[in-house]
């Protein structure tokens, strides 16, 4: 059982905002609590609500007034903060980000895909050196061939003096198993990359569950290992 204080202001200041749990630290961000509930208690409930800290971040302020207690003000307080820590790790300090591995693309974009309803393909381009040039957003819609040309993604590669790219798109199913199209448009660019000189080192498929990496099913071949 985790530890709450109905304290977490001075437990803060005493052992460290990283030993605090998730209904500690909202606690602190709403100040007080309701007519009849602790700040503590009502912590709990907005997360238990909204099903942890990922449903808070996508939570609008209308849902959030809804929750007995929680008016306006703490509502934009929420929300506030929420999207401050998403504009820190959006900030330019990670883009230093060298990319060794799918895991590290996919740590690196998962915050764009929180709820998203329609599917958005991102171009990630890299230099020389595996590290992060830039996250540029290239179609939203379901990806098909005659959707998403070559052309257009290496385009915008050439922009950025890429040396390789990685798609990355989601599926708002659930489920990231490569579709048939997704197959047939990662096969399309990689060939036309392969003749340009920029690799398509890889393309990985997102979603709330997880990811897949489409170069681990041998569908595409890398000219350039990934360092």
């Amino acid at each position: 059982m985790l530890f709450v204080n109905d304290k977490p202001r001075e437990r803060l200041l005493k052992v460290g905002a990283e030993n605090l749990s998730d209904t500690e630290l909202l606690a602190i961000i709403l100040r007080t609590g309701g007519e009849k509930n602790s700040v503590t208690q009502l912590a709990g409930k907005i997360l238990s609500d909204f099903d942890g800290l990922n449903g808070l971040v996508n939570a609008d302020t209308v849902q959030l007034c809804n929750v007995k207690d929680v008016g306006a003000t703490k509502a934009a307080t929420i929300k506030a903060v929420c999207e401050i820590g998403l504009r820190i790790s959006m900030s330019p300090a990670t883009t230093t980000l060298s990319v060794r591995k799918p895991e590290d693309i996919f740590r690196y974009v998962k915050k764009d895909y929180y709820k998203k309803n329609k599917e958005y393909l991102y171009l990630i381009s890299l230099d020389n050196r595996n590290k992060l040039v830039s996250k540029d957003l290239v179609s939203i819609g379901t990806l098909n061939e005659t959707m998403i040309h070559p052309r257009e993604i290496y385009k915008t590669a050439f922009m950025k003096n890429a040396a390789s790219i990685i798609l990355v798109h989601n599926h708002p199913s659930g489920d990231p198993t490569p579709s048939e199209d997704d197959i047939k448009v990662t096969k399309k660019i990689a060939e036309a990359g392969n003749l340009l000189g920029i690799t398509l080192m890889d393309h990985i498929i997102v979603s709330d569950n997880g990811y897949i990496s489409i170069k681990a099913f041998d569908l595409i071949k890398c000219s350039r290992p990934t360092k």
